[in-house]
C-alpha cells in the first residue's frame, strides 16, 4: 500500500469528475464523506497547532519552530495536499512512468516513483473500475452517479490532508505571526471556511462578498466588493434568506481555473489587476445558498457560514466560532453522527407533529453495556440476574426497553410486566400478564411448529393441572386452542396451592425455554410495589432455573424506586436469599443527568452541536436538575408554548433563552405535572383522576363500565388527555405515560378519594356477578377495599362488602394467589360490624377460617395465631373449632415439633380418639400382627369398595392422624405404629377418607420390617389402589414416598428408586414441599446404594441440595448432608466437611432419627477406608442406638450389612463373641430379606457375610466360595460397589493365608471395581497398599480403568520377584 499525494484544488476537479457533479449536479454521498475527512484533518491540524503555541507562547526557542500554517486570508486552497491510498497493484503500474516534478508526490515503503503525466495516473487509479460503468445508459443521472460511487472508491481513500506551511508560500516565519490573539484565531477559521467552502461546493470559489485580503504592508485586512468576473453580485444576499441569484453560473470560473490550476498556488485573494481598498474591516454579507443548490446539508452550510462570519470580529453572529477545536469537533460529530448532525431535519413531519423525543436519546451506554454483560454470561452459564435503580424518572424502563430490544436481536425471549401501586387487582397480575403478552404472540400462531410443540409439551408435563395456569395466563388456553373448563382437574385438594403453582409455574417456563430453543429474560418494572407472592414466584423461578434440564437459561431484569424502598423490602430480602444460592447481582444505579449529559441530550435531539445548545442546557438542567422525565416534559411544555420551536427558514431549531429562564416551574416533576393538569379542561381533569384511582393501566371496559354512570363522562375527555400527552392507549388499555402522572392526577383527589374508590367499586361489582368476570370482580372488590369502611354511606353494604371479599378470597385460592386472597379475606374482616359474630356468624366463620389457612400457607404465622384465637373464642360447637385445630397445629410443626404432637393428641383426645403416652414394643407388634389378620381376612375389592367415610369428626381424625405421622417419626417414632393402626381400623369401620391410603402404606412399611413381604408388597399395592380411588392429590406424594420403600426390597433397587422422582413431581404438583423434599432426599441417597458412579451421586447430591434448600426443608437437607459427606470421602472430596459438621451438629441434638443415620455413616465411611480403630468406635456407638424395631424400612439393609460386616471384622481383631453374635444377627435379616423379598437386591449381600462369618469361624474353604459367589452375584446385578468391597475382602482373606498370588489378584480387581464406581479416594489408597505391599506400581493402569492382573506367568513372575525383594529386605 502506498500514498500519493494532491494538490487539493486538483482533486477537487478529478473527484467531482468522477461522481458527476462538476456540471451543476449535487455533490454525491461518497465526496461528502471523503471531504469531511478532509475538513477534520485540516481543522485538527491547526487546532493542535494552535494549542501548542498557546502552551510554549514566546519562550526562547519558538522562532526556531517551523510555522504551523499560512498567514490568515492567504488562498489557504493552494497550501493544502491530500495523501491517497493506493493498493500495491497501482504502485507497480506507478514504477513505468516518468517523473514530473511538483503535481504530485508518491511516498511508499518501497523505492519512489513520480509519474510523468498526472492524468495518465488518474487514469490508472480509476480506468479498471470506471470503465464498466461507463458503458451504461449515461441518459440516467442517478443511475450514473449511484455507479459513479460504487467505481471512484479507490480515488476516494483519502487517509489525510495537510495545510502546508512551506514558507515560499508568502507565508511568514515571524513567530508574533503566530501569537494565537483571537483577531488572529477568529481569522484562521474564516481563512479555513473559504476552503471548505470551495471543497464542498466542489470547487466553486467563494463569492466575492466573502473574500477579504491580507495587505502585506500594512498587515490589515480588506473586504472585496467586485469580482473581474462575469457574476452579478450586487443584490444583497442573507445566508437565511432566500439570494437574488440562487441560479448563478461560475463557468467564467471554472474556465480560469482549468486555464491557470497550477499557476495560482502563490495567489492571494484578488484577481489580477483589481484594485484593494485600504480602508479597516467592513461587515461581509455572509451567505452560503449556492452550497444550498449544489446539496450540501443545511447543517454544514450553517458551519461553513458560522466560519466565515468570525471575519466580522466584533459583529459576527452568536452562532460564529471562536474556536478552531470547536470546528473540528463539530466536523466530527457530523462524520460520525450524520443522521443526526449533518441530515437534513425533516421540516414538514416537525411542523406537523412537533417536538418528537426519542426514547433512545435517554438511553446510557455504559449502563447498557453493564447490563448486556451480565446478560451474556448469564447464558453462558453464570448464575445471575439484574437490577436497575434510580429515583423516579432516571430512564429506568427506557434502559430496560433498549437491553430488551438487544436480547431479542440476539435471538432471545424478552418479558415484561410491571408492578402498580394499587396491587390487589388480579392474582399474581403483574407477573402473569409477562407470559400472557407472550401467550398472545405465540397463540396468533397456533399452527406453526412453534406453537404446536409448546401445546404437546405442556400437555405432556402439567395435563390438567393447566387448569391452574390458564385461570393465571388466559392466552394459555388459545395456544392450547382450548378452554380453561375443559382442563377441571382430578382434585381440587392439595396441600399448599401456591406451592403447587409454583412448582406449575416453573415447569411452564422451563417448557417454553425448551421449545423456544432460546434464553428467557423476565424484566418486571417497578418493583418497588411487588407483592410477596409474585416476589416468592420470581425467587422459585431463579432457584429452578439451575436445574432446568434442556433449557437455554433464564435471566431476571428488576427496575426499583431504592429511594421509596427500606433494607426490609421484600424484593432486597429475596435477593440476598437468592445470592446466598449463589446467584450473582448487576446492581445499576441511574442517577440524573449532569449539566454536560443534558447538553448531550438537548445537542442530539435538537439535531445541533452541542456548543450551540450549551447556554440552553444550563437553563434546563437549573429547572430540572437533570431529571429525564422531567427534562422531557419541560421540553415538550416549551414546544408547545412557541418557546422551543422550529424555524422553517433557518430549518433548525431555535428558542427564546430570556422568556424560558424567567419562566416559574416546580421544585418537583410531581407538581410540575399537577400544574400541567390543572391547565385542563375540568371534564380532562375529572377524567384523568378516576383513571388514576385503577393505577398505572386500565381497561377500556372498566372505563366503558364507569360510563354507566350518567354523571360520568371519561372517553371523550381522556382521548384529549391523548392527545396532551399524558395518557396513551395500546391494544384497549389505557396507560399513564409515566407513574407520576399518575400520582399527581391521584393527588389531586387526595381528601375525597376514599369515596371515590367506593363508588367506583360500588358500579363495577354489580357487572362482574352479572357477567361472572373475575377480573372485574378483583377490580371492584379492590376498589371497594381502597375506600374502606369509612366510605361506606349505608349500614346494610358493611355486610355486603365483606361477602364480597369472600367471593373475591375464594376465586384467588382457586388461582392459587393465597397471598391476595388473604388480603381479601382480613379486608372483609375490617368491614365486619361490632358484634358480628352474634349477628353474622356463618360469615365471620367463613372469613376467619380461610384466612387463617391462607396464613398458613403464607406462613403468616403471626396473624394465623390472633386469627384461630378468634375463631376457637367464638366457635358455637366443638365442630366448627376442627379446621382451626387443624391449621393451628400443621403451624406448630414448622418449628416446635413436639408441641404440635401434643396439641394433636389433644384433639384427638376430644374426637374419642387416645393415643397412649408411650407403647412397649410386644404391644406394638402384637397390634401389628393383629391388624394384620384382621385384613387378611378381607379382600382388596371389598376394602376399594366401602363407602366414604361420612362423619365429619372421623375425617378430621384422619387427618391429624396422618398429619401427625411425620413429627412422630421425629420425636417418639416408637408411637407411629399405633398411629398407623389406629388409621387402618378407622377406615375399615367407618369408611375410606382422603387420608386412607396414607395408613395402608405406612402399615404395609411396617409389616415389611417384620420380613412378610408378601403382605407388605399387597398392602402396598392397596394403598396407591386407594389413593386412585379417592383421587387424593393432597397425600400424594407421600403414599409414593412410602410404598416405595417396601418396593425397593421386592424389585431391583435401580428401578424401583425411579418411582421417587415421580413422587417428587407428583408431590410439587400439589403443593406438598415436605413430602417432595423427602423423595429428593431418598431417591438421592439410594443412588450410592444402587451401583450407580459415584460421579453421577455427586451431581445428585448438588442437585438435591438446591432443591430442598430452595424450599427451605432443613431437616431433610441435614441428612442429605450427612450422606453426602460420605460420598464425598469416597471421592476424596472433602470441601463441604466444615459446614456440614456445623449443619448436622445442631439437627442431631433434635432428631433421634439423624443421630442414628449419622452413627452408620460414620461406620460405613470408615469400614470402607479400612480404618480399624474408627471402626470399633463407631461400631460401638452405631450397635447403642438401632432403628425402631417396628418402622423404619429405610436403610434397614445398609445398616444390616455394614453392621455385620463390621462386626465380623471386630470380632477376628478382639475374640469378643459379642461381635459375632452380632454380625450373625445381621446376617439372619439379609437372610430374611433374600428369601422373602428379592434375590436381586440381598443375595451377593448374604454371600459375603456368609464368606466373611467363614472367615472368622475359621471355615476358610467355605468362605472362599462365598467371596467368588459374592463378587459373581453382585457383578450379575450391578452393584459396582459391592463388587468391589467382595474382592477387597476377599484379598485381605486371602493375605491372611499367605496365598500372595490370590490375594494380589484379588487386590488389584478392587482396584479396578472402586475405580469403575468412581471412589478415587479408595483407589488412592488400594494403590499405595498394593505399592508397598507387591511392590507393583498399578496408579498408572488405574488412571486409564485398566485391569491390571490376570492369572498368566506375568502375574507369577510379579509375585515372585515381590518375594524376592521382601526377603531380601529394602
Amino acid at each position: 500500500m502506498i500514498t500519493t499525494t494532491f494538490p487539493l484544488r486538483r482533486w477537487i476537479k478529478r473527484a467531482t469528475e468522477l461522481q458527476g457533479s462538476n456540471h451543476g449536479h449535487p455533490i454525491t454521498q461518497a465526496y461528502l464523506a471523503t471531504s469531511l475527512r478532509i475538513a477534520i484533518s485540516l481543522a485538527d491540524q491547526i487546532s493542535d497547532a494552535e494549542e501548542l503555541l498557546s502552551a510554549v507562547g514566546l519562550s526562547s526557542g519558538l522562532e526556531s519552530l517551523p510555522p504551523p500554517f499560512p498567514v490568515a486570508c492567504v488562498d489557504w486552497a493552494d497550501c493544502v495536499t491530500v495523501g491517497l491510498k493506493l493498493s500495491s497493484d497501482d504502485s507497480e503500474l506507478l514504477r513505468s512512468l516518468p517523473v514530473d516534478g511538483d503535481l504530485f508526490r508518491t511516498s511508499c515503503s518501497e523505492e519512489e516513483v513520480q509519474p510523468e503525466d498526472f492524468e495518465k495516473l488518474l487514469k490508472l487509479i480509476v480506468e479498471d473500475a470506471t470503465e464498466g460503468e461507463r458503458e451504461r445508459d449515461r441518459e440516467d443521472e442517478k443511475i450514473s452517479r449511484a455507479n459513479a460511487d460504487d467505481t471512484s472508491g479507490s480515488f476516494f481513500s483519502v487517509d489525510w490532508a495537510q495545510l502546508s506551511s512551506d514558507s515560499s508560500n508568502n507565508i511568514s516565519n515571524n513567530a508574533n505571526d503566530h501569537a494565537g490573539t483571537i483577531n488572529e484565531r477568529l481569522q484562521r477559521i474564516y481563512s479555513l471556511g473559504l476552503v471548505l467552502y470551495e471543497l464542498f461546493s466542489g470547487g466553486d470559489l467563494p463569492p466575492p462578498d466573502l473574500l477579504v485580503v491580507h495587505n502585506a504592508s500594512e498587515g490589515s485586512l480588506s473586504a472585496m466588493r467586485s469580482f473581474s468576473l462575469s457574476l452579478n453580485v450586487s443584490d444583497e444576499i442573507n445566508i437565511w434568506g432566500s439570494s437574488n441569484n440562487d441560479n448563478f453560473s461560475c463557468d467564467g470560473l471554472d474556465n480560469e481555473f482549468d486555464m491557470d490550476y497550477v499557476s495560482r498556488s502563490k495567489r492571494q485573494y484578488f484577481p489580477p489587476g483589481q484594485s484593494i481598498s485600504s480602508s479597516s474591516q467592513s461587515i461581509c454579507n455572509v451567505s452560503v445558498d449556492h452550497l444550498r443548490v449544489k446539496g450540501v446539508p443545511t447543517p454544514l452550510c450553517d458551519l461553513i457560514h458560522n466560519m466565515i462570519d468570525c471575519i466580522n470580529g466584533d459583529f459576527m453572529g452568536n452562532d460564529s466560532y471562536c474556536q478552531m477545536s470547536e470546528v473540528t469537533s463539530d466536523l466530527q460529530l457530523m462524520l460520525s453522527k450524520p443522521s443526526v448532525y449533518l441530515h437534513d431535519l425533516d421540516v414538514n413531519r416537525i411542523s406537523v407533529t412537533g417536538l418528537e423525543l426519542d426514547e433512545a436519546t435517554f438511553v446510557r451506554d455504559e449502563e447498557l453495556a453493564s447490563l448486556q454483560s451480565a446478560y451474556q454470561r448469564s447464558v453462558m452459564g453464570s448464575s445471575e440476574l439484574a437490577i436497575v435503580t434510580g429515583v423516579s424518572g432516571t430512564g429506568k424502563s427506557t434502559l430496560a426497553t433498549k437491553f430488551g430490544d438487544f436480547v431479542m436481536e440476539n435471538g432471545g425471549l424478552f418479558l415484561s410486566g410491571k408492578f402498580d401501586q394499587i396491587k390487589y387487582v388480579k392474582p399474581y397480575s403483574a407477573v402473569a400478564s409477562a407470559f400472557n403478552t407472550y401467550c398472545e404472540v405465540l397463540a396468533r400462531e397456533t399452527a406453526s411448529e412453534g406453537a404446536v410443540l409448546v401445546a404437546s409439551n405442556l400437555k405432556t408435563a402439567l395435563g390438567s393441572d393447566l387448569y391452574y395456569l390458564i385461570q393465571m395466563i388466559p392466552s394459555l388456553g388459545r395456544i392450547l386452542q382450548e378452554h380453561s373448563n375443559d382442563y377441571i382437574p382430578p382434585g381440587h385438594d392439595c396441600v399448599n396451592a401456591q406451592e403447587r403453582l409454583h412448582y406449575l409455574f416453573c415447569q411452564f417456563v422451563e417448557v417454553i425455554s425448551r421449545c423456544s430453543g432460546a434464553p428467557m429474560t423476565l424484566f418486571m418494572d417497578d418493583v418497588q410495589w411487588a407483592d410477596s407472592a409474585s416476589i416468592s414466584i420470581i425467587s422459585q423461578l431463579l432457584k429452578t432455573s439451575r436445574s432446568m434440564k434442556d433449557s437455554e437459561g433464564f435471566f431476571f431484569l428488576g427496575c426499583c424506586r431504592d429511594d421509596e424502598m427500606s433494607s426490609h423490602h421484600l424484593f432486597w430480602k429475596m435477593i440476598d436469599n437468592v445470592r446466598s444460592f449463589g446467584f450473582k447481582t448487576t446492581l445499576v444505579k441511574l442517577e440524573c443527568m449532569d449539566i454536560r449529559t443534558v447538553n448531550t441530550f438537548l445537542s442530539t435531539l435538537l439535531h445541533l452541536p452541542p456548543r450551540l445548545v450549551r447556554s440552553l442546557s444550563n437553563i434546563v438542567h437549573h429547572k430540572t436538575k437533570g431529571n429525564p422525565l422531567f427534562v422531557s416534559r419541560l421540553l415538550i411544555s416549551l414546544n408547545r408554548e412557541g418557546l422551543l420551536r422550529l424555524s422553517l427558514t433557518r430549518h433548525r431549531w431555535e428558542w427564546d433563552e430570556e422568556k424560558i429562564q424567567s419562566r416559574k416551574l416546580s421544585d418537583d416533576v410531581a407538581t410540575f405535572f399537577v400544574d400541567s393538569i390543572n391547565k385542563l379542561p375540568a371534564d380532562v381533569k375529572t377524567a384523568l383522576s378516576a383513571l388514576s384511582c385503577f393505577g398505572a393501566s386500565t381497561d377500556s371496559e372498566v372505563i366503558r363500565a364507569l360510563e354507566t354512570n350518567p354523571e360520568l363522562t371519561l372517553i371523550e375527555p381522556l382521548n384529549v388527555a391523548v392527545s396532551e400527552g399524558l395518557v396513551y392507549k395500546l391494544d384497549g388499555i389505557y396507560h399513564f405515560c409515566h407513574d407520576k402522572i399518575q400520582q399527581a392526577a391521584y393527588s389531586m383527589i387526595e381528601h375525597v378519594r376514599c369515596f371515590h374508590h367506593m363508588m367506583y367499586g360500588l358500579s363495577l361489582m354489580h357487572l362482574s356477578l352479572e357477567n361472572a368476570d373475575a377480573g372485574l370482580l378483583f377490580t371492584a372488590v379492590t376498589q371497594m377495599n381502597l375506600g374502606g369502611p369509612s366510605a361506606v354511606q349505608e349500614k346494610q353494604q358493611y355486610s355486603a362488602i365483606a361477602n364480597y371479599n369472600l367471593i373475591a378470597g375464594k376465586k384467588a385460592m382457586e388461582m392459587s394467589d393465597f397471598s391476595l386472597a388473604f388480603a381479601f379475606f382480613d379486608h372483609g374482616i375490617s368491614f365486619l360490624r361490632k358484634h358480628h359474630w352474634q349477628y353474622e356468624y356463618d360469615l365471620s366463620l367463613d372469613l376467619f377460617n380461610l384466612a387463617a389457612k391462607c396464613a398458613l400457607t403464607i406462613k403468616n404465622l403471626t396473624s394465623l395465631t390472633m386469627i384461630c384465637y378468634q375463631i376457637l373464642r367464638n366457635a358455637r360447637n366443638p365442630d366448627d373449632m376442627l379446621n382451626a385445630s387443624f391449621i393451628s397445629m400443621s403451624a406448630l410443626t414448622y418449628s416446635k415439633v413436639s408441641e404440635a404432637v401434643h396439641y394433636g393428641f389433644t384433639v384427638l383426645r376430644q374426637l374419642n380418639i387416645d393415643i397412649p403416652g408411650c407403647i412397649s414394643q410386644e404391644n406394638t407388634t402384637r397390634l401389628i400382627f393383629q391388624t394384620k389378620s384382621q385384613l387378611d381376612d378381607i379382600s382388596d375389592e371389598t376394602i376399594l369398595n366401602y363407602q366414604t367415610m361420612s362423619d365429619f369428626k372421623k375425617v378430621m381424625a384422619m387427618k391429624f392422624l396422618a398429619e401427625l405421622g411425620s413429627p412422630l417419626q421425629q420425636v417418639n417414632p416408637d408411637l407411629q405404629p399405633y398411629v398407623t393402626i389406629t388409621m387402618v381400623r378407622l377406615t375399615i369401620e367407618h369408611g375410606l377418607s382422603p387420608t386412607s391410603s396414607v395408613g395402608f402404606a405406612y402399615f404395609g412399611e411396617m409389616v415389611g420390617v417384620f420380613g412378610d413381604f408378601r403382605a407388605a408388597y399387597r398392602f402396598t399395592k392397596l394403598a396407591k389402589s386407594l389413593l386412585d380411588k379417592t383421587q387424593s392429590n393432597e397425600v400424594a406424594g407421600r403414599v409414593i414416598c412410602i410404598t416405595t420403600e417396601v418396593l425397593s426390597y421386592v424389585q431391583p433397587q435401580q428401578t424401583a428408586i425411579e418411582y421417587r422422582l415421580q413422587g417428587e413431581r407428583i408431590a410439587l404438583a400439589a403443593g406438598d414441599v415436605h413430602w417432595a423434599c423427602l423423595n429428593k432426599l431418598l431417591y438421592t441417597c439410594s443412588l450410592p446404594w444402587s451401583g450407580a458412579k459415584l460421579s453421577v451421586a455427586k451431581k445428585a447430591f448438588i442437585d438435591a441440595g438446591r432443591f430442598i434448600e430452595d424450599h427451605g426443608h432443613m431437616v431433610a437437607l441435614s441428612f442429605l448432608r450427612v450422606m453426602q459427606q460420605t460420598v464425598l470421602a469416597f471421592i476424596g472430596d472433602t470441601s463441604r466437611t466444615t459446614y456440614d459438621h456445623q449443619l448436622t451438629q445442631s439437627a442431631t441434638n433434635s432428631n433421634v432419627f439423624l443421630s442414628i443415620v449419622l452413627s452408620f455413616q460414620k461406620l460405613f465411611s470408615s469400614f470402607l477406608l479400612n480404618s480399624y480403630n474408627d471402626i470399633k468406635e463407631n461400631a460401638e456407638i452405631f450397635f447403642e442406638s438401632p432403628l425402631p424395631a417396628c418402622n423404619f424400612l429405610t436403610g434397614r439393609v445398609a445398616h444390616a450389612f455394614i453392621g455385620g460386616l463390621a462386626s465380623f471384622r471386630i470380632y477376628r481383631e478382639t475374640g469378643d463373641l459379642l461381635w459375632v453374635e452380632r454380625g450373625k444377627a445381621c446376617k439372619q435379616s439379609i437372610l430374611l430379606w433374600k428369601e422373602h423379598a428379592s434375590l436381586w437386591n440381598f443375595e451377593h449381600k448374604f454371600f459375603l457375610l456368609e464368606a466373611e462369618e467363614s472367615y472368622s469361624r475359621g471355615n476358610f474353604q467355605n468362605a472362599k466360595v462365598f467371596y467368588d459367589h459374592a463378587i459373581s452375584s453382585a457383578g450379575k446385578c450391578k452393584y459396582a460397589h459391592i463388587e468391589a468391597l467382595a474382592c477387597e475382602l476377599a484379598a485381605r482373606f486371602y493375605s491372611h493365608l499367605d496365598d500372595e498370588l490370590a490375594a494380589f489378584k484379588y487386590f488389584t480387581l478392587a482396584h479396578d471395581k472402586y475405580f469403575e464406581w468412581g471412589a478415587l479416594e479408595k483407589v488412592r489408597t488400594l494403590s499405595e497398599f498394593i505399592q508397598e505391599t507387591f511392590k507393583i506400581d498399578v496408579s498408572s493402569d488405574a488412571a486409564n480403568g485398566i485391569a491390571v492382573c490376570k492369572e498368566d506367568s506375568r502375574s507369577w513372575d510379579l509375585i515372585s520377584d515381590a518375594r524376592k525383594r521382601r526377603s531380601l529386605g529394602p
